[in-house]
Formats: C-alpha cells, sequence, structure tokens
C-alpha cells in the first residue's frame, strides 16, 4: 500500500507539472521525461500494480503532458511515442476500444508534429495495425502510407507484407498509391540505364505560400494530384507528382524545414520506375504545378489558406479609354487604389537575363543584361530617393550584378520580399532591323504571333512548348493579379512613352500586350513586364548606350508607378 499510493503521488506531482505549461527549462523536461519513464518501468515489472488502471492512465497523461508542454525538447517525441504506446498497451489490458482510439489519436499527433521524427513510421504502423482490427479496407491505405511516406524507415518490410496480404480489401476507390516503393532507392546503375534523374529538389516557404522546383537531367512526363486534408483519419493536405522514367540521385538531400506553409517533403522510388515526390502542407486553398525548360525542372506552387484576395480575372483586351482621369470623373467610377485595397510600400526590380544569359543582343554587339541592369538600378535609385514621400520604403533587386537568376527564383524573390509590386525590365527583339517602340506585357494568353515568339525567346521554351501550356496557364492567369496588372502597365506604358517622346521625338506606342511569361508567375501581386526598347534596331541600340536615354527610360517607369501608387487615376467599372 505505501509503495502504491507513493507511485500515485508521484504520478499526480508529474501530471500536475506536465499540464502547467510553465515555461520549464530544456533540463526541468529531461528530468520530468527520465522520472515519468522510471515511474512506467517499475509499473511493467510489478505485476500487482500493473492491474490498476488509474497508474496506468496516470502514466499515459504524464508522457502527453510533458508534449504538450514542452513540444520542442529532446523527449517531446519520445514521450509522445510513449503516450500513444501505453494506451495501446491499456486497451489490450483493460479491453477497452475507447484506449484505442486515443492511441491513434496520440499516434497522429507525433506524425503531424514531428514527420522526421525516428518514432514516425513506428506510429504509423499502429495506426494502421489498430485500424486492421475494425476495418481492413482502411487498413491497407494506413499501411501503405509508410511505403510511400516512409520508404528507408524500418517498417517498410513489414508494411510491405501487409499490403499483399491486404490488397483483396483494397477500396475500389482508393488511388494513392498504384504500387509499392523500393525498400532501397539507391538505384543500381543496371536499372537507371535510360532513365532520367531526379537531381535536386529545391524549396522555398512562407507561412501562405510554398515553391518547391523539381529538377531533372531530361524532360520526362509528369502527373500531379491532390489529396485533401482528412480531419477523421487527422491527416494534413498533400500535393504530390508522379514523374515517369526516373530515379533519384543517391546523393540528393533535402534541406530541413524550419517554418512556413511547407511541413514536409517526402520522396522514393516505386517498382514502376516511377519517382514521386510528396507536399504535406499545413493547409492549401489553391496550387499550379507547371514546368520550364533548358534545363528541365517542374514548379508547384501551393497558395495556403487566408483572406481571399482581392482579384477581377478578366480576359478582355487593355482599352485606354478605360483610364479615366479624375477631372473627368463619371457615376461608377472608382479610385484604384481604394478598389484594390492598395498599399504600395515594397518593390521589386527584375533586371531580366544576366551571367551566362546574356539576352538579345544588338547589331554592335551590345546585351540586353547588361542594359536591363541598368535601367533597373536607375529605377531603383528614384524610387528610393523620392519614394519614400508617396509611402515607398522598400526597393530591392533580384540581381545588382551580372549574375544568371533562373526564372522560377525571380518571382520567389518577390514573395520572399514581400512585394507589392513587381517589374521585370526587358529589351525588345525582332528579326527586322526596323522594328522599334515599347510595350509593356502583362501576364495572359494570347494569339498574337509576336507576343508567343518574345514569350518564348525569353521563357527559353519554343512557340509550341507555350501553345501546349495553354490550358496550364489558364488556371494560373486567372488566380493572377490581372486587374492591378492592367492598371500599373498602363500607367508604366503611357509616363515612358510619353517621357521619351518629350526628348526624343516620336516614339512608337506599342501598347499593353498581353503573353505568358514565365517570370510573372507566383509575384501574386500586380506584375508587368517592360519592353523598353528593341535592342536589335541600330538606332535604339545606341540609344541605350547613352546614360541619358537610360535615365529618361527609368524616370519614365518611376512617374508610371508613382501614379499607380497614388491612385491618381480612376477606372470605369462597368
Amino acid at each position: 500500500m505505501v509503495i502504491h499510493n507513493t507511485l500515485i503521488k508521484l504520478l499526480t506531482i508529474a501530471i500536475i507539472v506536465a499540464y502547467s505549461y510553465i515555461a520549464y527549462s530544456a533540463d526541468n523536461s529531461v528530468k520530468l521525461y527520465d522520472d515519468t519513464n522510471k515511474l512506467y518501468q517499475t509499473l511493467l515489472k510489478d505485476s500487482s500494480k500493473s492491474k490498476q488502471r488509474e497508474i496506468w492512465e496516470k502514466l499515459a497523461n504524464a508522457f502527453y503532458g510533458i508534449f504538450k508542454s514542452y513540444p520542442n525538447e529532446s523527449k517531446s517525441a519520445t514521450s509522445l511515442f510513449l503516450s500513444g504506446k501505453l494506451f495501446e498497451q491499456m486497451s489490450y489490458r483493460f479491453n477497452s476500444d475507447e484506449y484505442l482510439k486515443q492511441s491513434i489519436l496520440k499516434s497522429k499527433d507525433l506524425i503531424d508534429y514531428y514527420p522526421n521524427s525516428q518514432y514516425a513510421d513506428d506510429a504509423q504502423i499502429r495506426i494502421a495495425r489498430i485500424t486492421e482490427r475494425w476495418d481492413k479496407g482502411n487498413a491497407f491505405i494506413e499501411y501503405e502510407k509508410i511505403l510511400n511516406e516512409y520508404p528507408s524507415g524500418d517498417m517498410v518490410y513489414a508494411a510491405s507484407r501487409k499490403v499483399k496480404e491486404l490488397a483483396p480489401y483494397k477500396p475500389s476507390s482508393h488511388s494513392f498509391m498504384n504500387s509499392i516503393f523500393n525498400n532501397n532507392d539507391n538505384a543500381t546503375p543496371e536499372h537507371t540505364v535510360g532513365m532520367a534523374r531526379v537531381t535536386n529538389i529545391r524549396n522555398f516557404s512562407l507561412d501562405d505560400y510554398t515553391r518547391v522546383v523539381i529538377d531533372l537531367d531530361e524532360q520526362q512526363p509528369y502527373h500531379p494530384h491532390l489529396l485533401k486534408a482528412d480531419p477523421q483519419l487527422g491527416t494534413p493536405p498533400r500535393l504530390f507528382v508522379d514523374i515517369e522514367g526516373t530515379y533519384v540521385d543517391p546523393n540528393m538531400r533535402i534541406p530541413s524545414l524550419t517554418s512556413g506553409l511547407l511541413k514536409d517533403i517526402k520522396f522514393g522510388r516505386n517498382t514502376d520506375n516511377k519517382t514521386r515526390v510528396v507536399l504535406y502542407m499545413n493547409s492549401l486553398s489553391r496550387y499550379n504545378v507547371f514546368h520550364l525548360k533548358n534545363p528541365f525542372r517542374i514548379v508547384m506552387d501551393i497558395y495556403g489558406d487566408g483572406p481571399p484576395a482581392t482579384m477581377i480575372a478578366n480576359d478582355e483586351p487593355v482599352k485606354p479609354e478605360s483610364i479615366i482621369s479624375k477631372s473627368k470623373k463619371q457615376p461608377g467610377e472608382v479610385n484604384i487604389a481604394k478598389a484594390l485595397g492598395l498599399k504600395v510600400s515594397r518593390i521589386v526590380i527584375d533586371p531580366g537575363h544576366g551571367g551566362h544569359d546574356p539576352g538579345a543582343i544588338g547589331p554592335s554587339g551590345l546585351k540586353e543584361k547588361d542594359v536591363n541592369l541598368k535601367i533597373a538600378k536607375a529605377l531603383k535609385e528614384k524610387l528610393e530617393r523620392d519614394g519614400k514621400k508617396y509611402g515607398i520604403t522598400h526597393v530591392s533587386l533580384t540581381r545588382d550584378k551580372d549574375e544568371f537568376i533562373k526564372l522560377e527564383n525571380r518571382t520567389t524573390i518577390a514573395r520572399q520580399r514581400k512585394a507589392d509590386l513587381f517589374i521585370s525590365i526587358h529589351c525588345n527583339a525582332a528579326r527586322s532591323r526596323n522594328a522599334q517602340g515599347i510595350e509593356t506585357y502583362i501576364l495572359s494568353l494570347t494569339n498574337d504571333k509576336n507576343a508567343l515568339e518574345l514569350a518564348a525567346r525569353e521563357n527559353a521554351y519554343s512557340s509550341q512548348d507555350v501553345s501546349d501550356m495553354e490550358d496550364l496557364l489558364k488556371g494560373i492567369i486567372r488566380n493572377s493579379k490581372i486587374d492591378g496588372s492592367k492598371e500599373l502597365a498602363n500607367m508604366v506604358q503611357n509616363s515612358v512613352v510619353s517621357q521619351i517622346n518629350r526628348k526624343y521625338g516620336n516614339v512608337s506606342n506599342k501598347g499593353i500586350k498581353k503573353a505568358p511569361f514565365v517570370v510573372l508567375i507566383g509575384a501574386d501581386v500586380p506584375s508587368i513586364l517592360v519592353e523598353s526598347s528593341f535592342i536589335t534596331n541600330p538606332r535604339d541600340e545606341k540609344r541605350l548606350k547613352d546614360k541619358t536615354y537610360i535615365d529618361h527610360l527609368a524616370e519614365g517607369i518611376y512617374a508610371g508607378v508613382i501614379e499607380y501608387s497614388n491612385g491618381t487615376k480612376t477606372a470605369y467599372i462597368q
């Protein structure tokens, strides 16, 4: 009796401390775990005490309390795992299915909070084992998750046997995994002949946005799939892509994820010679999956839950008469800034091309990448010098020197820096040396041959590739800031043309154009691409070498941005 009372007293103290949620030190958390674990070992050795349900419950809750109070300490995952283990043991000792349900809940907590823990696959097989008691169809799915999500874990062999055993019970609607992952991800050379290699998986994640890029050494077909969150099973939303005819580079490693929308990335190779990459998200409202070439890579954009963006997806051509000055304001007109909830304080300027990518080259050898950087730096200087009085506080470049930055990384930089506007600077080019003028582009689809050729050149695509992506781009464009981008493009285009006309005489106003520029995908803010001049035109190339001409181009873009930021124009809303 004395031993029993002492044990109850110690357990009660442990539970009170564990559930107090006071910020104890890591040393205290370890001591609390050690004390609770000693009591657990004592219980297992004492046959008379192990019959006391109250003691088991207090121990299971004590381990869970350690996890709740110290979720980031060294013993947190172990404590959570033991809590689930004790509840499972209790169910068999005291014949209670309620304890099994508690064991499943604790195991799911472990997988969600510590997906990289050594206990994660053990927790998953516990869920599968318990589920098998009631539902062999769902048990098949739970065992299969081990093969897909923990292909290198020590539970794969046991799970593989169970998947085969329960195959007759596989739900007819279930298609999460069509075949079993090999236990060894490092494919042998004889098994990789004629296959493409997944060389790297890069990721960038914020609280409401994630971009993951899968690099391959060859182009291969791929198929994206979405698994929605299942509150009953406690599983998060997952987006995965199957890439045919590929294997994973054995030396590839994914950096650990510390915060943001993306919880985890899993990858593995299955018996159909497909690589599956699975993204686990904290939340998901929409996503895009598309590919880029030279080199081939698959881009996965995920947007988390949050307040709905104010967007008007309008594929009608931009008409100059849709922009009306305040002096001619009519009923139905609204201030652009108010209509869009506009507040421009952060601007990211993107000098196109760079490094080994020179862009277009003029008749005398002038490289577009150098001109773009000069215009971008001049624009940045003007915005930093005079923009503060208009509320613009942060201005940055995607590159400030001659370096190569991948297209998908440019809008990622804009997201990382919380840009309110994204402006990509380029020079135009044409087969005809007589082509001249200024035009500004927004992200959209088009049938214009010249616009498609330009987009193909900037995207490092062929014109056919751009056409093939039309269905995919429809979804991306539908969720872009089309309305704000149109307004910004209109103001910048008119301002630049006006500025150059005043100083250099007649210049062709080629207007606002639409094209599927990859560099404008993913910024999720008003975004434009300015084609400042035709570098292939001898006259324009000569001007682009002149610092004064560069300054006037930058001044024109600057004035358009300020006009947009101030909302000094109004749009007539039908």
